[in-house]
């Protein structure tokens, strides 16, 4: 019972241990970021469905959080959707449960809020609806969707020439724009999401814009967030983009290639920055810049291209899609949370190192309860025969004093 004891105590001091690192979040991942960019945590990598070379991803597409805290990957090389638990263990692939309608090309997706799963499939026009199941739950024509976010209410689909709000069933709310460089134009909205609220963000990756919308569609705010990709040309060989009109930053803080977006639990809005390596993230009522985080490379934490942003409030951790690491990053970036700290650290740790504690200590507490019980039911029994052994004592003493008396 001591040595049980003694592991109990030591396993739950690196349960303490855990649960402060865990509360406590680090400021860095233990590299020093460029000046105009603040380091950010990374929780773990998922690079395919084993750890096979026949399994691995091949260029990752988008990773779409679900509300249990498991994964919908989607990647150039697998035409389905594949599923993985939070903490990366692959659960199956799924390319719908209709054998007449499998999927052709998924590439950036999206989950609603009742856990339905909705595809863009970019080469047919179309978004594919599938529940968790695999089971189809209908589709909408968009032409080129490449982007998609879902409320509880509503539905917006970015495309190559604006975006779309419709209704849960698919019908047309509100067209936005139409391609070109124009202030009310787009060219490839690669991201979108709503707010609580329901105001749609929008990131115009080849215009270099971001801009709000409420949910009137009444515009909230624009800005231009670097130099237009789509205004580039060739000088000396080389491909120059043009110089920068009305940019709100500049220098190292300009976007380069605005993608995937996200809204944070803090209500900001986070963009992948394809070409610079990084989240860029913004405040939500006025498009003012807070910073970037991120890095170029290969390590745990850094970034080679990637292409879209998911995020799980519950556990307060972004899922990037690194394609040219061909993998998805966990990371977490300060200020996210928005006071849901507590919560969504729990919910991490049962998805993380806290997870591989919980059978052990489990284990131990059993035993430690059936010590506890065996020990009472000893001192139960003694308390009970010691009384008799006193009275026998007794009888016998009296039977002494008849056999001398006699």
């Amino acid at each position: 019972m001591a040595f049980v004891l003694v592991i109990l105590i030591l396993l739950l001091g690196l349960l303490t241990y855990l649960l402060y690192s865990l509360f406590v979040v680090p400021r860095g991942a233990g590299r020093t970021a460029p000046k105009n960019k603040a380091t950010l945590t990374w929780v773990r990598s998922i690079y395919g469905t084993s750890n096979k070379p026949t399994d691995l991803f091949g260029q990752t597409v988008a990773a779409a959080p679900a509300n249990d805290g498991s994964i919908w990957i989607t990647d150039a090389k697998t035409r389905a959707l594949m599923h993985f638990t939070a903490d990366g263990r692959y659960l199956g692939l799924m390319r719908s449960a209709d054998a007449s309608m499998p999927l052709q090309a998924p590439s950036r997706l999206t989950v609603g809020p009742d856990g339905s799963i909705y595809i863009c499939e970019t080469a047919l026009d179309l978004v594919r609806v599938l529940r968790p199941d695999g089971t189809d739950a209908g589709s909408f024509g968009i032409p080129k969707p490449v982007s998609v976010a879902v409320s509880k209410d509503r539905i917006a689909v970015g495309s190559v020439h604006g975006f779309a709000l419709l209704e849960k069933s698919g019908k047309p709310i509100k067209v936005f724009g139409s391609r070109g460089k124009g202030d009310n134009q787009f060219d490839y909205v690669h991201g979108i999401a709503f707010d609580d609220a329901g105001n749609v963000y929008v990131a115009d990756s080849y215009n270099n814009r971001l801009s709000a919308y409420d949910r009137d569609g009444k515009r909230l705010w624009i800005i231009r967030t670097g130099a237009p990709a789509n205004s580039a040309t060739y000088k000396g060989g080389m491909l120059t983009p043009a110089e920068t009109k009305g940019s709100v930053l500049k220098g190292l803080d300009a976007l380069q290639l605005p993608l995937g977006l996200a809204v944070d639990g803090a209500g900001r809005v986070v963009v992948i920055d394809m070409y610079d390596c990084a989240l860029a993230v913004f405040e939500a009522k006025t498009g003012k810049f807070v910073g970037k985080y991120g890095d170029v490379g290969a390590d745990d934490g850094q970034f080679f291209y990637p292409v879209s942003v998911g995020y799980d409030r519950g556990r307060d951790w972004f899922t990037v899609a690194d394609a040219f690491n061909k993998r998805i990053e966990i990371v977490r970036i300060p200020g996210s949370s928005r006071g849901a700290g507590t919560p969504a650290a729990v919910k991490r740790a049962l998805a993380g190192p806290l997870r591989a504690c919980l059978f052990p200590l489990l284990l131990l507490l059993v035993a430690t309860i059936t010590l506890a019980v065996s020990a009472s039911r000893r001192r139960r029994n003694a308390a009970t025969i010691l009384p008799e052994s006193a009275d026998g004592d007794e009888r016998t003493r009296e039977a002494g004093l008849v056999d001398d008396a006699v």
